[in-house]
């Protein structure tokens, strides 16, 4: 039987996928649509153990923000002991919270404006783009609240998820423990820098940017990148700054280049191709560590 309400609403985030009982249907059957609140759990928590950059859009405003996701730890809790008040945490399991299917915690967005709009919008969706696909969540926006002092954003929990085959080139997260590195050159200035990829795809990446909330890196400049690999392994390409933005995590905010690869020889393509399977091989490793400690899969990332 079809759940109306269900329905009514999915249809306000994906008219297409939702617009009468047989469409909405299909979409379900065929795994376009997320219903399952098992599964949709297990998406969410997996995002959160792994600290994905989430995309946000708001209504039908076509720019797009980002945040994280974040747990929601409960306060600590008062003990007195021998006349001694002493604060200790509660007894709670990471992403724990997401079980209930009551909110969502995520960071304020950025760009910063979006903290500003989405106090006077509705629907709130969450784009977490995997390796297969990507994953939207339909989400509406509460309010702001503070956990454990940090201010963040408080969203209704996602009632379902549809699912982007195909969304766009998956960028790969860069594994804590690989080591690669990033020598930056800009042409006819002096301030070239080393830095650390965030992720990375067989279209560009991201990095951090080391000049943080001083840089001049500019969307449309163009760049010269050497990419060095464990065992002593280079690789040389041109580049576009895409973007430069901040990015929120439960830490603070952390800077960060967009750029994309200028892929002039097929030779090129193929080299970057060969890194990139590096680093998700990598990854896998490290998706699979989180799965045997947190006990969430990834099978569908």
């Amino acid at each position: 039987m079809i759940n109306e309400i269900l329905m009514q609403q999915a249809n306000l985030f994906f008219p297409g996928v939702s617009e009468n009982p047989e469409v909405f249907t299909a979409a379900v059957d065929s795994g376009d649509l997320i219903v399952d609140p098992d599964k949709l759990i297990n998406l969410l928590q997996s995002c959160l153990h792994d600290e994905a950059i989430i995309e946000v859009q708001f209504d039908d405003l076509t720019r797009v923000f980002f945040c994280r996701l974040l747990d929601h730890k409960p306060e600590l809790e008062e003990i007195e002991s021998d006349g001694v008040v002493m604060l200790v945490e509660p007894e709670y399991t990471k992403a724990e919270y997401l079980a209930k299917r009551d909110h969502l915690i995520i960071t304020p967005v950025e760009p910063s404006i979006g903290n500003f709009l989405i106090c006077s919008v509705g629907r709130v969706l969450l784009r977490l783009l995997g390796s297969r696909c990507a994953f939207e969540f339909g989400c509406f926006f509460e309010e702001k609240i503070r956990v454990r002092g940090m201010p963040v954003l408080k969203c209704s929990f996602p009632l379902f998820a549809r699912q982007v085959r195909g969304a766009r080139a998956y960028r790969a997260k860069i594994p804590k423990d690989m080591e690669l590195t990033i020598q930056v050159e800009r042409q006819g200035r002096r301030e070239n820098f080393s830095t650390c990829p965030i992720d990375i795809s067989v279209e560009g990446m991201m990095f951090v940017d080391p000049f943080g909330k001083y840089s001049d890196l500019r969307e449309e400049e163009k760049i010269w990148m050497e990419l060095y690999w464990p065992r002593g392994r280079s690789l040389k390409v041109n580049a576009r700054v895409a973007h430069v933005s901040r990015l929120r995590d439960k830490t603070g905010i952390q800077y960060c280049c967009g750029i994309q690869f200028d892929l002039a020889t097929r030779a090129l393509a193929r080299d970057i191709e060969l890194m990139v399977a590096g680093v998700q091989r990598r990854r896998l490793r490290e998706l699979s560590e989180i799965s045997d400690q947190f006990g969430v899969d990834f099978n569908n990332w």
